[in-house]
């Protein structure tokens, strides 16, 4: 018998451990990493909040359920974002880590741009009509319905509207008044009447309210009223009683 016959072949066991200590090995080290961060080290230390204006420092980090104990890496920052974005002043929220130990908080607030009567109360309205409580509404243009009281639906579509005429035409407007029939009427303070029409392409029915208001500004006559309800076609009565476009 040669050499080659007499020599022992592998044994099966040892060569299965060998494959098995090669699988287990990144498992181990996972292990080890997913452990490593449950350290004090990934406790939060600092949070930095960028954007706050009116929601206090506190009260962001209460929302978002930010303590001594919280672990940075393992913070889930979706529904901490969506914790502080409940708040009614608070439009956006994005929570972000900047390992090993701080958290980042970065939120755009609502601003009143109108306000409206709920019970016996003047309630401050933002731009996409939610309600912003205890906000101040003095010289704000008001929100009202011409028949009985507005639903959530006419709040918004009132309050977009008065969002994209801008502040230096939205502080000429006295109130916005949702008509039967869902028609929107916006009544300035010099006694102008513009007819907004339904909800929607309130940014282009401001586009053209801003253009036959400039007209009339640079050919010096007043206006009396304007319907921009189409916009591709707005329209306007001046105080002559001639017509725009004539």
């Amino acid at each position: 018998m040669s050499a080659a016959e007499r020599a022992p072949t592998p044994r099966p066991r040892r060569r299965w451990a060998a494959i098995a200590i090669v699988a287990v090995a990144p498992l181990l080290l996972v292990g080890l990493f997913v452990g490593a961060t449950y350290t004090p080290l990934f406790r939060v230390r600092t949070v930095r909040i960028e954007g706050a204006g009116v929601v206090g420092r506190q009260e962001i980090i209460r929302l978002a359920g930010l303590d001594s104990a919280t672990n940075v890496f393992h913070l889930d920052t979706v529904r901490a974002a969506d914790a502080i974005a409940a708040d009614p002043w608070v439009a956006t929220a994005i929570v972000a880590r900047d390992l090993p130990s701080t958290v980042v908080v970065t939120i755009t607030e609502r601003a009143p741009i109108a306000r409206m009567l709920q019970g016996q109360t003047d309630e401050a309205v933002a731009g996409d009509g939610v309600l912003l409580p205890g906000a101040p509404t003095a010289g704000l243009p008001e929100i009202r319905g011409a028949l009985g009281d507005l639903s959530d639906a006419d709040r918004v579509a009132a309050a977009q509207a008065l969002a994209a005429l801008g502040p230096s035409i939205r502080h000429q407007v006295s109130a916005a008044v949702m008509e039967v029939g869902d028609d929107l009427r916006l009544q300035f303070v010099d006694g102008t009447s513009v007819e907004f029409g339904q909800g929607g392409d309130a940014v282009a029915k401001a586009g053209a309210l801003r253009s036959v208001l400039r007209w009339a500004s640079e050919q010096g006559v007043a206006v009396r009223s304007v319907d921009v309800s189409v916009p591709g076609a707005p329209a306007a009565t001046l105080a002559n009683g001639s017509a725009f476009p004539g």
